[in-house]
């Protein structure tokens, strides 16, 4: 069970002074001790304003069309999954998702996404980011962009959350050119925290180690380093406020309903929905939940075995999926929630003898929902066989767009690199009408 170290008298706001933590720790407050690198994640904790939140559902790897939300019965590419009604009116899915069914009334389907990009680290990094990827710019992933926007150094709990972890650490999209500053907080397991977020030494070998780095500090920001100086005073100061609030509890799972707990369901992926609307409830901005399967490292990128492993990934998504949107739902947090289910591609329509398919980056899908948007329609469609798309072709840029809209950021303001080089939020996206 989760607790904060010490108590600070954090107010009901979640807020703590620098004055109250430095008192905490002259009295023998329990010990603090990061790594850097959590230190720096840990920066992300003091931003936030008040606004609408998203939750992106990241099926890492590329989710079938056929096996999921755009299946075409009657095809000779469909394969063996068979289609079911939806709570939508002609609208079928996939036989591996039940539950999403019922809950179509809640979701807008975009059944016609195109883009260039059939090879996953450029398609990850397009889809991540709104951008291209080019050499000379790492650009930041959305959840980054946000966190950057809802800056509140006051708040406690960091505006971005990553729960789970990519499939392959190489092709993931992290802060970019925005820093560390505001990188995501990577939760690798719901329900746990890293484990140097715990007191693991005594007050007194902390105020020992405070005091070195203090004098280290002061001789390097008086030879020309005050500005790094400041920085990682800052970075303290943010993961104090984070280890120390009583919303760290957040993080705790078992404060949850056994019932509702089940009804996410007990894997990685269904307790990280349940996370994910616990974190947004508390106010964080950006929460991405990464779906990679429990069976084996393929993921969602099934080359092979497709007829066997797409139906276990779904049936493992299914349940974590529609439960969070009714969860939401019923919390009345759904209008003001925008969630989001997408991977970087599609799958090819042909399917090779085992039932694997290949990259497809014409007429794949995202599923949103909350925030605002139309619910109960499908924007888009592909032919009869899935080949491509013949209504209402939308771009990732379009999609973007559409994300700014929903939580009011300006796509076309801009952020500086490291070098003063300006960049959008988001470049020459229109919004997708429809959903508005």
């Amino acid at each position: 069970m989760f607790r904060p170290i010490v108590d600070l008298g954090v107010n009901g706001a979640g807020r703590v002074s620098r004055r109250g933590f430095l008192q905490a720790l002259s009295a023998g407050a329990a010990g603090l001790t990061f790594g850097w690198r959590d230190l720096l994640s840990a920066r992300a904790g003091e931003l936030r304003k008040q606004g609408k939140s998203m939750i992106l559902l990241w099926m890492d790897g590329g989710p079938s069309q056929f096996e999921t939300f755009n299946p075409k019965p009657g095809s000779p590419n469909q394969g063996p999954a068979k289609v079911i009604d939806t709570a939508l009116p002609g609208v079928q899915f996939a036989e591996y998702w039940p539950e999403t069914a019922k809950v179509m009334d809640k979701i807008a389907l975009i059944r016609s996404m195109k883009s260039r990009e059939a090879e996953h680290d450029r398609a990850i990094a397009l889809v991540r980011t709104g951008y291209a990827p080019i050499p000379a710019i790492r650009y930041p992933t959305f959840g980054s962009v946000v966190a950057m926007k809802r800056h509140d150094p006051s708040y406690d709990l960091p505006p971005f959350v990553r729960i789970g972890k990519p499939r392959i650490a190489t092709r993931d999209v992290d802060a970019g050119v925005l820093g560390v500053k505001y990188a995501g907080f990577k939760i690798d397991e719901p329900g746990k925290l890293p484990p140097d977020v715990l007191p693991t030494v005594s007050p007194e070998v902390l105020r020992r180690r405070l005091a070195l780095s203090g004098k280290f500090d002061a001789e390097f920001a008086n030879n020309g380093g005050q500005t790094s100086v400041q920085d990682k005073k800052d970075v303290y100061d943010a993961a104090a406020r984070f280890v120390l609030s009583p919303r760290i509890s957040t993080f705790d799972l078992s404060k949850e309903n056994d019932k509702l707990r089940d009804a996410y369901g007990r894997t990685n992926f269904g307790q990280g929905c349940l996370l994910a609307r616990r974190l947004v409830e508390q106010g964080v901005s950006f929460v991405e939940v990464i779906s990679t399967g429990s069976k084996n490292d393929q993921g969602w990128d099934t080359h092979k075995d497709g007829f066997k492993d797409q139906p276990a990934l779904c049936q493992e998504t299914d349940p974590a999926y529609a439960t969070l949107l009714r969860d939401l739902d019923e919390r009345g947090m759904l209008d003001n929630t925008l969630v989001v289910w997408m991977g970087e591609f599609a799958r090819t329509p042909k399917f090779k003898t085992d039932g694997g398919r290949d990259h497809w980056a014409n007429g794949w899908q995202v599923a949103l929902s909350g925030g605002g948007v139309k619910m109960g329609q499908v924007i888009g469609a592909t032919d009869k066989d899935g080949t491509d798309v013949t209504e209402r072709p939308v771009s990732v840029v379009d999609l973007y767009a559409s994300f700014c809209k929903v939580l009011g950021i300006n796509p076309e303001e801009e952020y500086h690199t490291a070098d003063e080089r300006p960049i959008k939020i988001i470049e020459d996206g229109t919004v997708i009408k429809e959903l508005f």
